[in-house]
């Protein structure tokens, strides 16, 4: 739920690009290099109703299915047809990962948040991702429990006349193959043991940049747990571009990233968080100026912006690092950090944004951290180290298909991230995430349903709208379609905003009525449905058990139970959520002849 974002958005845009001084260099190297608030501490906040519950959705209902006979021993990497890699257009962009979510198989990427691309060479893209769903999924019926999900992966693309394909690499334990089954557990490609923590432990990618032929990736760790998501620190993760350019063209199955991790020292404001650095990293010439963010409470609702700059050579030696220390001053030590934005700045910003220079500005591009908003927005300042104006704010793009009402299926959309790599010198390409908050009366999410919310969605931008005095509604801002398939609508009582509960599930209804037949041997009870998604304790009771007794959790509106002996039955039905919160159950009594 996840998203550098790094550089920016979660990968903004200062990341991935060997650029020139933005005093010197063209638009699009410039920009290579380059109230309820949205992730209520965290990257994935969109995730709390999506992959937190479906594991748990798909835990509450027992083992997954064993994974159907392999049709062959060797298969290649999925190939989507008609892809455009690298080009700036958001409708080919959008649809690529869909259609590789629908084809994936039990080692591929299906779904997640998160999304940051870079460059390998003129063929190939390598995406970085934070939570993410493996295959096999599916439009009608959502992310498949057979090879669990990651807390991070990377999607490397080689692109060819024929189309895309797509190698998924995690940290290991993926299946090798269709019908052959995922080891013990499938592990993130950054997390223990190469990264401090326990194996619960959560990195999500920020944003990261490449440098010689390594691309610099920052990731931010975050405790097991739920909403809040507690932040411990940051990690600097190291890809070669050659490894992951070979991934690309090896097996399609079981691909292995293990970068070198470097953690960085840890710095706690007083009365705040950790500081979480690489938000965002923007290139100034041999200068990285790496942002970071601190959150001063636990509802994320107020996340301050912080800044580092260091050589390029000397990106991940923290000891080389200088921290702003406001009024344009730097130190050496991090405890020394000052926020960039003053102190009444009504300007929050998101866990994953951008920071580019277009226009003879700096500007800060972020997906409107209040939730259910639907926009995406840039702020300018003169220097890096801002102050980035709230009042000089443009609206980039309005999407119409968010909204956290049941006409858009409780949609969201967070971390809005510049892509460089995507872009051209005329237009720039932003990424952002979308998820849905919709869980139905039983609290299962909506990505049990569909893969078709949790997906990477893109924009274009010319850059002309960034020049002074620009008039943003005289240029034409492209996206993907915006018809998405409507879950919500079809059966809008059964859904809810997940958001507005503590819990994150509505109450779950009691029982109104259960019935029995008997017959020899055996009963069968039935009782109305409670609800989309419910699911049905039933119990017996036996006195020499002293009390009921549990028989089996039931799906559907009816269980039978076997192997009764004569006599007289005392049955007891409890409806109960993903999470297995009950509501009022009832008991009904029969004879068993």
């Amino acid at each position: 739920m996840t998203r550098t974002t790094e550089a920016g958005p979660k990968h903004a845009a200062g990341r991935r690009q060997s650029a020139a001084d933005p005093a010197d260099a063209s638009p699009a190297r410039r920009i290579a290099g380059s109230a309820r608030r949205i992730e209520a501490l965290g990257l994935l906040i969109g995730l709390l109703a999506g992959l937190g519950a479906t594991l748990a959705y798909f835990g509450f209902r027992g083992s997954a299915p064993a994974p159907s006979p392999a049709a062959a021993s060797t298969n290649p990497p999925v190939v989507v047809r008609g892809s455009a890699s690298g080009a700036p257009d958001p409708a080919a962009l959008d649809k690529e990962w869909l259609d590789y979510s629908n084809r994936s198989t039990c080692a591929d990427w299906a779904g997640g948040d998160g999304v940051s691309a870079y460059r390998l060479n003129s063929s190939q893209l390598a995406w970085f991702f934070s939570d993410t769903y493996l295959g096999p999924a599916g439009p009608t019926t959502g992310f498949s429990r057979i090879s669990g999900f990651v807390h991070n992966s990377v999607v490397v693309q080689t692109s060819a006349s024929q189309g895309s394909t797509f190698v998924t690499m995690t940290g290991g334990g993926a299946c090798a193959g269709p019908g052959q089954p995922s080891g013990p557990v499938t592990s993130s490609v950054v997390g223990a043991p190469m990264a401090p923590g326990s194996t619960d432990d959560r990195y999500w990618d920020a944003d990261g940049i490449e440098i010689g032929g390594t691309i610099i990736k920052f990731y931010n760790r975050f405790l097991p747990g739920t909403v809040p998501f507690i932040p411990t620190g940051t990690v600097i993760a190291t890809f070669p571009a050659s490894q992951l350019s070979s991934a690309g063209h090896g097996s399609a199955y079981g691909a292995v990233a293990r970068p070198d991790v470097i953690p960085l020292p840890s710095y706690t404001p007083a009365g705040g968080s950790p500081v979480l650095w690489g938000a965002a990293l923007l290139r100034a010439g041999n200068t990285i100026y790496v942002y970071g963010t601190e959150t001063s409470n636990t509802s994320g609702a107020d996340r301050l912006l912080y800044l580092a700059r260091v050589s390029a050579s000397k990106l991940t030696q923290f000891s080389a690092w200088q921290f702003y220390a406001g009024e344009g001053e730097w130190a050496g030590g991090q405890q020394d950090a000052q926020p960039v934005q003053p102190p009444a700045s009504p300007l929050g910003v998101s866990s994953g944004f951008s920071v580019v220079a277009a226009g003879q500005r700096y500007w800060l591009i972020q997906a409107d951290p209040v939730v259910g908003s639907q926009d995406i927005d840039a702020y300018p300042a003169a220097t890096p180290w801002g102050p980035f104006d709230p009042a000089g704010q443009i609206v980039l793009y309005h999407s119409t298909g968010i909204g956290l009402d049941p006409a858009h299926d409780y949609r969201i959309m967070y971390e809005a991230r510049a892509e460089p790599a995507l872009s051209t010198g005329h237009n720039l390409v932003i990424s952002y995430n979308v998820n849905s908050e919709a869980v139905t009366t039983g609290c299962v999410p909506m990505s049990a349903y569909t893969n078709t919310v949790t997906q990477p969605r893109f924009i274009s931008v010319p850059i002309a709208a960034f020049e002074q005095g620009a008039n943003l509604s005289a240029f034409h801002v492209t996206d993907g379609p915006s018809d998405y398939p409507s879950i919500v609508p079809r059966d809008p009582s059964q859904w809810f905003d997940a958001w507005t509960y503590s819990s994150g599930c509505p109450p779950v209804p009691g029982m109104t009525n259960v019935s029995a037949r008997a017959r020899p041997g055996g009963v069968t009870l039935t009782w109305p449905d409670a609800g989309l998604g419910i699911r049905y304790q039933v119990y017996l009771f036996k006195p020499q058990a002293d009390g009921f007794t549990p028989v089996t959790t039931a799906y559907s509106d009816s269980a039978t139970i076997t192997g009764l002996r004569s006599g007289v039955y005392l049955a007891r039905v409890v409806p109960a959520n993903f999470k297995q919160t009950t509501g009022q159950g009832l008991q009904v009594s029969f004879t068993v002849p």
